[in-house]
């Protein structure tokens, strides 16, 4: 979605750390002449003469482009009808033959709670997710559970050959939150609160793997599966403050035109 330039120092969680610490950041070489470097592709901003910091970044740009790399048993398998339609491509027989092989090493599974390993590495999906979006790192209870009670939502993550390429993250909302943005200039309608009841906090899918549809397949996924045995219709699923091209796959896949001309996106706040 929206992307910003990243922080000097990125967090990042090294094998066998239970949290995430900052790397060392060293500005200056021994003759005093700055090293900083920005990544063209992944945006983040390291220091090229510090260890961490490359390391850092390579974990960074890796999941940024590519996704995390993905354990076989994470992740509860679901299923979305066939035919769910993917932007338009070649028609050559050997596109075909790669897009059903795609198909055939692609899923979408569902982040159980109390499954660690499952968690924390959606929890790592997230913090890039945040970083491109300028979110705040702190909103994830409400499927993981961390911190909370009771969950109030899912995280669905999409798999392809054996790289978590996608993720969405969405909760079930109380009366009052939802709201109309008139998608010409963003602005909000306070005077009507619809009766919306699927909030999508947080959709991705990482660099190489986007305009494939993977979005629209994520959007399904949580559409069909939040609520167990309660599919949910397009029109009872909102979005949380959309960027630029979250606003675009909103009115492709459930704005509504209004009477007065205006295309209305379904929001919450």
């Amino acid at each position: 979605m929206a992307s910003r330039e990243s922080q000097a120092s990125k967090s990042y969680r090294p094998k066998g750390k239970s949290k995430y610490i900052q790397s060392q950041i060293q500005f200056t070489s021994a003759t005093g002449a700055s090293k900083v470097t920005k990544c063209t592709k992944c945006e983040m901003t390291y220091a090229r003469d510090s260890v961490e910091d490359i390391a850092s970044h390579h974990q960074y740009h890796d999941m940024h482009l590519r996704g995390r790399k993905w354990q076989a048993g994470w992740g509860h398998p679901v299923s979305i009808p066939n035919g769910i339609p993917s932007p338009p491509s070649s028609s050559s027989s050997l596109s075909h033959a790669r897009k059903n092989s795609n198909l055939a090493n692609s899923k979408i599974v569902f982040i159980r709670p109390n499954h660690a390993g499952e968690i924390n590495a959606t929890l790592d999906i997230m913090q890039i997710v945040n970083d491109e979006l300028s979110a705040p790192q702190d909103e994830n209870g409400f499927w993981s559970g961390i911190n909370q009670t009771t969950l109030q939502g899912k995280a669905f993550v999409y798999v392809k050959n054996n790289r978590a390429a996608g993720v969405i993250t969405v909760e079930v909302l109380e009366p009052g939150r939802g709201r109309w943005m008139v998608y010409r200039d963003k602005s909000i309608v306070q005077s009507v609160k619809p009766n919306f009841i699927l909030g999508i906090s947080r959709i991705w899918v990482c660099r190489s793997e986007r305009a494939q549809g993977i979005a629209t397949k994520l959007l399904e996924a949580a559409r069909l599966h939040t609520i167990t045995d309660n599919p949910i219709e397009k029109h009872y699923m909102a979005w949380s403050q959309p960027s630029e091209s979250g606003g675009r796959l909103a009115l492709r896949y459930n704005s509504m035109k209004h009477a007065s001309g205006e295309t209305l996106i379904p929001c919450y706040l």
